[in-house]
């Protein structure tokens, strides 16, 4: 479901990696906890469940694009 044709393309993963993307350079810090981040991302993404939004972070860590710290927070790849 990278692109999805039949629904909103809120939900594509494409939409929401970008949006995770953004936040993540939006923010102050080098890391951030899943739940802040969700929470961040639920103010501008009000229709996204927890599985989407983690669905998003996958496909992000597939394509290299973020990685998890040792205590679990996820950081931006270098």
């Amino acid at each position: 479901m990278i692109i999805n044709d039949l629904s909103s393309p809120y939900k594509s993963l494409y939409v929401i990696g970008a949006n995770i993307l953004l936040l993540l350079r939006s923010n102050k810090s080098d890391v951030v906890d899943l739940l802040e981040l969700y929470e961040s991302f639920k103010e501008e993404n009000p229709k996204i469940s927890l599985s989407y939004f983690v669905y998003g972070l996958d496909w992000l860590y597939m394509a290299s694009l973020v990685e998890l710290t040792e205590s679990g927070d996820i950081t931006l790849c270098s």
